[in-house]
């Protein structure tokens, strides 16, 4: 019997403050400018997945983030469905590193709404980012302070 095991490293801080920090940029981007949607979600997930490939953790989830950003700029109408597939896909890979996790569940969750109701997209990646964002800087800021 095989043992399916992706790793992401969450004890390094200065990657945690990085993402925390482009998701809320994004996040309020999103908000403030949706009509520019397709290159503000493309950029977030490209931008992400280098984050996670330069400091070395979840390189997995790192390329199918930055396939998920060419993706989504190749073809914007399939942005709710790639974003959804990222977020799935995330939510997995939190779980398989370690059980369930806070953020592991809410990229369930907004995987499975945006899904559901993609008229919403832009109100919905936008809240994930922010909470994503604002999740990331209270760990960052636990893992300095520790």
């Amino acid at each position: 019997m095989a043992r399916v095991y992706i790793e992401m490293n969450d004890s390094n801080p200065t990657r945690r403050f990085t993402n925390g920090l482009i998701a809320l940029l994004t996040g309020v981007l999103t908000l403030i400018m949706p009509e520019m949607l397709t290159i503000i979600i493309a950029a977030y997930l490209i931008s992400n997945g280098i984050v996670y490939f330069v400091f070395g953790s979840a390189q997995f989830i790192g390329a199918v983030s930055i396939l998920t950003g060419i993706v989504v700029y190749s073809f914007p109408h399939l942005i709710p469905y790639a974003f959804a597939f990222f977020l799935l896909f995330f939510s997995f890979g939190a779980i398989l590193s370690g059980g369930i996790t806070l953020i592991g569940v809410v990229a369930f969750v907004f995987g499975i709404i945006i899904i559901g109701t993609p008229e919403f997209v832009n109100y919905m990646i936008a809240a994930f980012l922010l909470i994503y964002g604002v999740l990331s800087i209270m760990k960052w800021y636990q893992l300095k302070t520790e």
